[in-house]
């Protein structure tokens, strides 16, 4: 076995836990903030478990995701010390057995809070929005009044709170804990003699209230302590702690080692983030690796809201393809490919259609948001059942299918209709079902498709989804004065008139079996060779703009928020690279910007190609 070399960082984390002194470890990409992690946690098993144990006390950790949870827990061996937990699993579980608490925030806080912004939709016209928002201040409104009423609440982990059945949802639980945290002095000592010792890791992307809330936990000299693992630059998701603030006492420890990326990579990481100077250790840091970057003219869309045309978008994916090919990539598939937006991976994949409607006049911001994770309510049946049923289906996959069945379909539940019927007699009546299915996947449309899965109990229907599937289509021209508040019914009635031609590949990509990412789609990854995308005009949105961020003089400074959510998508993206990463920039004047990146020490021209224009 080998044994590990502790680094200054984790040689100041153990000087912190020796003196009961809370701290956050600043670890940039590839620095080994997990081994860190891990290192501080068995130390105080090794050191204060027993003592620990015999008190009735943990150790808690919270992380961002409930693969991080099984990935902490299995290194540390599944120890019943270790409260390894998600952020939303942690709090919930210790503010679940204070409903009058819990009922003072709602109360106070979180209702009026959402009544005040439910009463700033109202506009007053008779339109969808306004006449949802006055349902929705009237429901609110005998919510409030109703509260008192509610014997107890549960954690329900879906995106929406029902308050007068108890059920709370899951941003409804970050809003409450922080409120209890914040204005429960009780509480906070309760957590703390619970948990002496609280560990987050990915800090960064925690809720400021709940940061807020661990310090004032931990701000004496002395226990409980607290250990933040992280780094703002690696924050990507908006409405989150970025810099940590640790407990009045606490300290501040950077980690400087990189044992992810080459010493090219390393380099260029370190000209583009000045505030930390990482070095390639580990096995990487006798890796050379490279850094290339090809710069490309681009064009001024053709279309609306300055977008890009069919046409354009694929006389980018050939640019893209001859870079490709100088750099002797083209026919490699041990690339990840990483675009800002998906237009490009749309049109290479095979789902360009279904791009451009859920990012077109008829889609909402929302509704875009949706679409990019894969969660919007018209598509997540065929993502997370329908496609993999009928991939299963096309490779004769008996097991997987009554599997997906049995998971996923009211129908085929253990606890459904059939539950008590032979599994010779399931097998029989999937196959009845699923031959229909196969039949509409081929021939309908959409809608055919989720109506008959509706019908057969196949899939489990929202809310929201049952409202349109029973609705008649509009038949009105779309005015988008009169009907901008209305526009997902348009939506959706193109969903489905659509055939299901684009859902898998739709659903590869999300279901991420494609070597295609967007760059947000990334954070926490790795590969040998990156290739990454940056096309602003493309993109056709204004939160970021990679040809200002790195070529400023040339293109214009960016916003704030542009180069602020543009550094550290850029330095997500570029750090995944273990060995080699390329770059491809589409900017409207290459030679300008080749010489500005030059200049600023980012490349040297070598590293630099224009591509020829045709």
């Amino acid at each position: 076995m080998t044994t590990l070399i502790p680094t200054e960082a984790d040689i100041a984390v153990r000087d912190c836990l020796a003196a009961n002194q809370s701290f956050a470890v600043i670890a940039g990409a590839g620095a080994g903030k997990t081994t860190s992690l891990i290192g501080a946690l068995q130390q105080v098993r090794e050191e204060r478990g027993a003592a620990l144990r015999t008190n009735g006390q943990r150790i808690a950790c919270i992380t961002y995701t409930k693969r991080a949870v099984e990935v902490i827990r299995s290194r540390l061996g599944f120890d019943d010390l270790f409260a390894v937990s998600t952020l939303h699993s942690f709090v919930w579980a210790e503010i679940s057995r204070f409903s009058n608490d819990i009922r003072e925030a709602l109360s106070t806080s979180i209702i009026p809070a959402a009544l005040a912004k439910a009463r700033e939709r109202d506009t007053g016209r008779d339109t969808k929005d306004a006449r949802k928002a006055r349902e929705k201040v009237l429901r609110l409104e005998g919510q409030l009044a109703g509260l008192d009423a509610v014997p107890d609440f549960k954690y329900d982990d879906s995106a929406y709170s029902d308050y007068l059945k108890g059920r709370i949802g899951h941003d409804d639980v970050i809003e409450i804990a922080g409120y209890l945290m914040a204005n429960k002095s009780t509480l906070r000592k309760l957590i703390g003699f619970r948990f002496p010792y609280i560990f987050v890791d990915e800090a960064q992307d925690t809720f400021g209230s709940i940061i807020s809330g661990l310090n004032l936990i931990c701000g004496d000299e002395g226990l409980p302590v607290v250990g933040y693992f992280g780094d703002d630059w690696q924050q990507i998701y908006e409405d989150r702690a970025g810099s940590v603030t640790v407990p009045v006492g606490g300290r501040v420890i950077t980690k400087t080692e990189n044992f992810r990326c080459s010493q090219t990579v390393v380099g260029f990481l370190n000209a583009f983030r000045t505030d930390l100077v990482q070095t390639a250790s580990g096995i990487n840091r006798d890796v050379v690796g490279s850094v290339e970057m090809t710069l490309i003219k681009s064009e001024t869309p053709e279309e609306p809201r300055n977008k890009y045309s069919p046409a354009q978008i694929q006389r980018a994916l050939e640019r893209m393809d001859a870079a490709l090919l100088q750099w002797g990539w083209n026919d490699r598939t041990d690339i990840m490919r990483l675009f800002l937006v998906r237009q490009m991976i749309a049109r290479r994949l095979g789902f360009p259609e279904l791009n451009r409607l859920f990012t077109g006049d008829y889609a909402s911001q929302t509704a875009q948001d949706d679409y990019e994770t894969g969660e919007h309510f018209v598509l997540k049946p065929f993502v997370d059942v329908l496609s993999p049923l009928m991939y299963a289906t096309t490779r004769d996959d008996k097991r997987e299918v009554i599997d997906l069945l049995r998971q996923h379909s009211p129908a085929f539940d253990i606890h459904g209709p059939n539950s008590r019927r032979p599994l010779k007699e399931i097998v029989d009546l999937s196959a009845v079902v699923l031959a229909e299915l196969s039949r509409l996947w081929g021939a309908g449309s959409t809608r055919d498709v989720l109506l008959y899965c509706q019908a057969q109990s196949l899939i489990k229907v929202s809310p929201r989804l049952d409202e349109h599937l029973a609705r008649q289509p509009r038949i009105e021209q779309y005015n988008e004065e009169l009907h901008s508040e209305e526009k997902s019914d348009w939506l959706i009635d193109q969903f489905f008139l659509m055939s299901t031609t684009e859902i898998k590949p739709y659903s590869d990509f999300i279901l991420k079996n494609t070597a295609f990412s967007t760059q947000h789609g990334v954070k926490g990854e790795q590969y040998p060779n990156v290739l990454v995308v940056f096309d602003d005009l493309e993109a056709g949105w204004n939160n970021y703009n990679f040809t200002k961020l790195l070529a400023p003089l040339t293109s214009g400074q960016p916003t704030e928020g542009q180069e602020g959510r543009g550094r550290k998508l850029a330095y997500v993206c570029f750090s995944r690279a273990e060995d080699h990463l390329r770059i491809v920039l589409f900017t409207s004047n290459p030679e300008a910007a080749r010489q500005e990146i030059v200049n600023r020490g980012l490349l040297s021209t070598q590293q630099i190609t224009i591509l020829a224009q045709e």
